[in-house]
């Protein structure tokens, strides 16, 4: 039963988000469900992670290649969503942004959009089906005390991993996101404080808010110097007004950067001796 293993529950959950939210996408583009839908396939991708660790066979991959594409295409048409939503901070209060950069974002997203919706109607969805029906029957199987010690292990070595990748943090910080979100994920899935005390996986929350902040401001960043290499000219008054924008989005990455560095250096070594 779900109730008595929660591995099973957590990945149940994950795969009705994904099909709630592939459903409302295949009649249209909605910006809530291609963020769930994204947050879904992440979790979806931990929790297969897991399948070494618990199963001593390899992970299922035809099913991680389906999300692979799915996860990409739609990252593209979010990545637009991120650029609209931070902008507004570099511009003074009530100011409009340029007319040009307005109509190029919106042009971007014209061209992705179709992108997505192709994915959308190819994406084979019986094939989905199986293959995670077919993870839901090995789900079934485990014993709730044996995976949970698996994962605790899992857990610590990954933790070695983030060690290792945090001495070059400014190189390294995706990775040391990525392996961050998967050791909150696993953590979450048992109740109680089995692996973290909660104010610990607060704290863990928060580096993760700090990671996914300096990558919205990169994908910021990379946008508007596209715009300003393929769109403007350098005698255009923009240019010089979207370079410094870049700029200012460089520096916060920074600062979020040696934030998000210093909080993970004072957490780990808490974290690791769990």
């Amino acid at each position: 039963m779900p109730d008595d293993n929660p591995i099973l529950r957590h990945w149940q959950t994950e795969v009705q988000a994904f099909d709630q939210n592939f459903t409302v996408l295949q009649s249209k583009m909605d910006i809530d469900a291609i963020h769930d839908l994204r947050v879904a396939i992440k979790k979806i991708r931990s929790y297969v992670k897991l399948y070494p660790s618990l199963f001593k066979k390899k992970e299922p991959e035809e099913l991680l290649a389906m999300l692979r594409g799915l996860f990409s295409v739609f990252g593209k048409h979010r990545n637009i969503d991120i650029v609209r939503k931070l902008l507004p901070s570099f511009f003074e209060k009530n100011k409009p942004l340029p007319k040009s950069l307005f109509v190029y974002l919106h042009l971007l997203q014209d061209q992705i959009t179709p992108y997505c919706k192709q994915i959308v109607q190819e994406f084979k969805k019986d094939e989905f089906n199986k293959f995670t029906n077919e993870v839901n029957q090995d789900f079934e199987k485990l014993d709730a005390a044996e995976s949970q010690s698996a994962v605790k292990e899992l857990i610590g070595s990954s933790m070695k991993t983030v060690t290792k990748d945090r001495k070059h943090f400014k190189k390294n910080s995706h990775l040391v996101r990525k392996n961050l979100k998967n050791i909150f994920y696993w953590s979450n899935i048992f109740d109680g404080e089995v692996f973290f005390t909660k104010p610990q996986l607060k704290n863990l929350d928060k580096i993760l808010d700090h990671l996914g902040n300096i990558q919205d401001h990169e994908v910021l960043r990379t946008n508007l110097k596209n715009f300003r290499k393929t769109i403007l000219s350098n005698t255009i008054k923009e240019n010089e007004l979207i370079k410094k924008i870049e700029t200012r989005a460089e520096k916060k990455k920074e600062n979020l950067l040696a934030r998000a560095d210093k909080m993970t250096e004072e957490s780990i070594s808490v974290l690791r001796k769990k």
